[in-house]
């Protein structure tokens, strides 16, 4: 089995796309107060548990979901409280791990089912695939709206999976997240606790691919606002059975899933400006029409400066699928306004340093 998804780049996905790279290389240029980024993070991490579990149902408010994450006795049903608790500690699984260099498994998927399920079923229930039969069900009707594969099918297909998520090609990484997502709910691995699984593997993949914004995001809470928007882009593209089409045409998922990214990141990117001219000192502001002031392309090497404390040609060559002398004219272009300066002789030994007036835009903590 070989698994090539079936989609188009539509006009609206490549704008959604668009949007969403600009407001990441906005929130990963600017800093905020660490104290700040904290506390959006925990807020993001409370609200992805809370979101994640409440589509399956669990009945906990978000009020309770940071009491309990927060140490704090609460009163609510077991099964809420482990399904709660066990989605922030997965969150926090994917914070250690996103960055690891170790090729991307079928493993990982179920680490990621395990740690959703612990404590909640036991045995081959627990970070393995289902050996059964099992369905999706209308929570109102309870009538069958989708039938996955059989379980005999079950291991080819991500094995499928996990081979194009690691293989090298022109797919841009939200797509990826976004194609990773629907493939695993359509073939649902696990007997129970896929949904959870599906939304945590998107995220690890987005973090994976340095689209974690800081990791102030949650994409959940889209889904949980938008529920019958988010069942029937999925549904629409599934069918009843898998088997009818096994190879469906995802473009209308792949829409609704980048529209999502898209609004959940120019959301945190308003977030971010306002917070940083709220509570940022006047040099900070300065700061903030500086990065107004520059291209694109500039703050996209802002970005590439805060893990590397130097550039060369062929690193922006590489970042623009530009020729190396189309980098250079655009270099030569950078040390004339003051953007760059060069460093050291020759052009095997020359390179790029960001000077001192953008520096202090960005993290301090290269490579």
């Amino acid at each position: 089995m070989t698994y090539d998804p079936l989609f188009q780049m539509t006009p609206q996905i490549i704008k959604y796309l668009g949007k969403i790279e600009a407001a990441k290389e906005i929130v990963d240029t600017l800093t905020l107060p660490l104290s700040l980024e904290k506390e959006f993070r925990q807020e993001a991490s409370f609200k992805m548990a809370h979101y994640s579990t409440k589509i399956e149902g669990n009945r906990l408010t978000l009020k309770q979901t940071k009491e309990l994450l927060t140490g704090k006795d609460i009163i609510a049903r077991q099964i809420d409280k482990l399904e709660v608790r066990n989605y922030y500690h997965c969150l926090e699984w994917i914070y250690r791990m996103c960055h690891s260099r170790v090729p991307f498994s079928e493993q990982w998927i179920k680490v990621i089912h395990g740690l959703i399920q612990k404590d909640i079923v036991e045995g081959k229930l627990r970070g393995q695939y289902r050996e059964a039969q099992n369905a999706i069900y209308d929570s109102q009707t309870n009538k069958a709206v989708y039938f996955p594969p059989e379980s005999k099918d079950v291991h080819l297909l991500m094995k499928s999976l996990v081979k194009w998520l690691n293989q090298k090609n022109d797919t841009h990484p939200i797509l990826k997240a976004g194609i990773a997502h629907y493939q695993l709910v359509s073939i649902h691995p696990f007997m129970d606790g896929n949904g959870r699984t599906a939304r945590a593997l998107a995220t690890f993949l987005l973090y994976r691919e340095k689209y974690d914004l800081k990791q102030l995001y949650s994409l959940e809470n889209y889904y949980s606002e938008d529920l019958k928007g988010y069942y029937a882009a999925l549904h629409e593209c599934q069918g009843l059975h898998y088997y009818e089409n096994s190879s469906p045409n995802i473009t209308r998922w792949l829409d609704y899933f980048s529209k999502g990214v898209a609004i959940v990141f120019e959301e945190i990117k308003e977030k971010t400006l306002l917070a940083i001219q709220k509570y940022s000192f006047p040099e900070n502001k300065a700061n903030i029409k500086l990065l107004q002031s520059i291209t694109p392309r500039q703050r996209k090497v802002l970005t590439y400066f805060s893990h590397h404390p130097q550039v060369r040609t062929k690193n922006i060559s590489s970042l623009f699928h530009i020729k190396d002398r189309t980098a250079r004219d655009l270099l030569t272009k950078w040390i004339q306004e003051g953007f760059i300066k060069r460093q050291g002789q020759g052009k095997k030994d020359s390179y790029y340093v960001l000077s001192e007036t953008y520096w202090h835009l960005i993290d301090k903590n290269v490579e």
